[in-house]
């Protein structure tokens, strides 16, 4: 593959990357393949177009085949979060390329089962709930009840994040619950339930939302170690991106839809002696290393499981029924791009403390009238303590650049936390 390796087809230098770069054994098989093909004809990211279809070709198929971890039962879900810039990072048309593949697979179920508008845990079950009664049919434009695949993609994932922080929003367990494929219901008058979901989340954010909107109750609560964060980057310049032409994707898609077909009424997938010899010996023991704690540590928590759950996804895409050692090179390869890229969303250029880089944000937009004390209180509501916030305000100012000012008021005088570049 050489994909990023600085040039592009027409010889010229391809957009520096400011973030990490995946390994090439990221675009394994039958759909790295097809990443191979189309990313030449988009600026897109391959990496984001890859797992846009790895998580897309999960939904489709469906919560029958998974992988056994212990007494945890692993359905073929990815969550990526694909994070990148507004300008440069091409989210939308990494969406764009893979969805016409899916569109071609399964036109009914791009039309049907690709949603998108989370809002709170009551409006995901409804979404998928089971049948009212036997005349419950579905209609044209929803799927039949039965039918509890969905990709739900959310393009201003930023909006969802928001949502979610209503007091009593149910959103967030109701998102852990799906990711583990259990069933989803809610105490209430209407006894809505929804028996075994399928669904694949596909966000995309830019790395300022994201770290603005974070708190640290959800990054400890679990929702977010659900996502696998994937850095996304313009990889060509085109000034007029014409897209892969039609018989091509028409090809890709019916092969898809065969390889999909092949593996919705599978059962437990199981692992080659030699996937097994491998992850066992190799690679079981970093995947579940928790010496390191912070926030990046919480955010990739569930590296293991999903280490096997995208080397399930790769077998079962390349039409076979069972994990072979390549498929868990590749899903290792991918869990590793996906670690670097919480690290740089995370830290970035920052400090690697969540709380001090959304307050160095927050100082740094407020501009030259600086940031109040009322403003900080709104930052960080009730979840930071008033000492806390004196800690984060001492580290802040210590750091260059920043500094505590007096802004004259019709009484006293307000004081507000500015920067100024000690570079200018």
């Amino acid at each position: 593959m050489t994909m990023y390796d600085g040039v592009q087809p027409d010889g010229k230098p391809r957009p520096e990357r400011e973030g990490p770069t995946p390994d090439p054994l990221v675009f394994h098989g039958f759909v790295g393949g097809v990443v191979e093909q189309l990313e030449k004809t988009t600026e897109a990211d391959p990496v984001a177009i890859l797992v846009t279809l790895l998580a897309a070709g999960g939904a489709m198929i469906g919560r029958k085949p998974h992988v056994r971890i212990g007494d945890d039962r692993h359905p073929v879900l990815l969550w990526p979060l694909i994070y990148g810039n507004t300008s440069t990072g091409r989210k939308g048309s990494s969406k764009s390329t893979a969805m016409r593949v899916i569109r071609s697979a399964d036109a009914i179920f791009a039309t049907q089962n690709v949603v998108g508008g989370l809002s709170s845990g009551e409006g995901l079950l409804e979404e998928l709930r089971d049948p009212d009664d036997e005349d419950d049919t579905g209609s044209a434009d929803r799927p039949r009840p039965d039918d509890k695949r969905r990709l739900v993609v959310e393009s201003e994932y930023a909006v969802t994040m928001a949502r979610s922080k209503r007091e009593g929003n149910s959103l967030a367990g109701m998102l852990r619950q799906a990711w583990d494929g259990d069933h989803l219901s809610v105490m209430n008058r209407s006894k809505l339930k929804a028996t075994d979901p399928h669904v694949a989340i596909v966000a995309h954010i830019t790395p300022r939302e994201f770290r603005a909107k974070l708190q640290d109750s959800e990054m400890a609560g679990g929702t977010y170690n659900r996502f696998m964060p994937f850095y996304s980057h313009r990889n060509l310049m085109l000034p007029y991106p014409m897209g892969a032409d039609e018989e091509v994707v028409e090809e890709f898609g019916a092969a898809l839809l065969k390889k999909i077909e092949g593996a919705r009424h599978l059962g437990q997938v199981q692992f080659s002696a030699a996937a097994n010899k491998l992850y066992v010996e190799e690679l079981y023991e970093a995947l579940t290393d928790d010496s390191n704690a912070g926030a990046v540590a919480e955010f990739t928590a569930r590296a293991a499981s999903y280490c096997q759950r995208v080397a399930m996804l790769y077998a079962l895409l390349d039409g076979r029924h069972q994990i072979e050692e390549d498929d868990l090179r590749a899903g290792h390869a991918l869990v590793l791009y996906s670690q670097a890229s919480a690290r740089h969303l995370l830290v970035g250029s920052g400090t690697g403390d969540i709380r001090l880089d959304k307050l160095i944000q927050a100082v740094r937009d407020a501009g030259p009238d600086g940031l109040t004390k009322t403003q900080m209180t709104r930052l960080f509501g009730n979840h930071v303590k008033a000492a806390e916030k004196n800690e984060l305000v001492e580290k802040l100012l210590a750091m260059p650049g920043y500094a505590m000012t007096e802004r004259p008021t019709q009484g006293a005088a307000a004081k507000v936390l500015t920067f100024s570049d000690p570079a200018k």
